[in-house]
């Protein structure tokens, strides 16, 4: 192979390995976009149990001081409305984790990807790198009668 078909082929290899470790970049970043949105969520999470837990013994010291019966009524319905709540918001929040687990597979399984093929062009390239260096190796004795 020609000096110059080594140096095109390496810099093709050179351009694709880069092309690669951007796209690797890219699928961290987005990594770690998906792991802020987790955290999030589950803070989210946290606070309406907090939230949850806090109304509920609200409502539930009311109720045990409550003598009347409708008043208990009242509260006991205020009770399965707040709880029927609190479930629906961690039910959409669980929906929303799972999307972003989802998201997070879809991107590892990618990023694995692009380590095998950042792998395989790397051998490449240290081929090329061999190849013409054994060339220049092999060139060089036949120049040093000339000079």
């Amino acid at each position: 192979m020609g000096y110059a078909l080594f140096a095109q082929k390496k810099i093709e290899l050179t351009g694709r390995v880069n092309l690669v470790q951007m796209t690797q970049t890219q699928a961290s970043d987005a990594q770690m976009k998906l792991a802020t949105d987790t955290l999030s969520l589950q803070s989210r999470i946290s606070a309406i149990q907090t939230s949850q837990s806090s109304e509920l013994g609200d409502l539930y010291t009311q109720l045990a001081s409550s003598t009347d019966s409708d008043d208990r009524a009242s509260i006991n319905a205020i009770i399965e409305a707040s709880k029927a709540t609190f479930e629906g918001e961690i039910d959409t929040l669980n929906q929303q984790m799972y999307q972003v687990s989802l998201k997070e597979n879809v991107i590892e399984m990618e990023v694995k990807r692009l380590d095998t093929k950042l792998t395989a062009l790397k051998k490449q390239l240290e081929k090329i790198e061999e190849a013409e260096s054994e060339g220049i190796e092999k060139a060089t004795p036949a120049f040093k009668g000339l000079g």
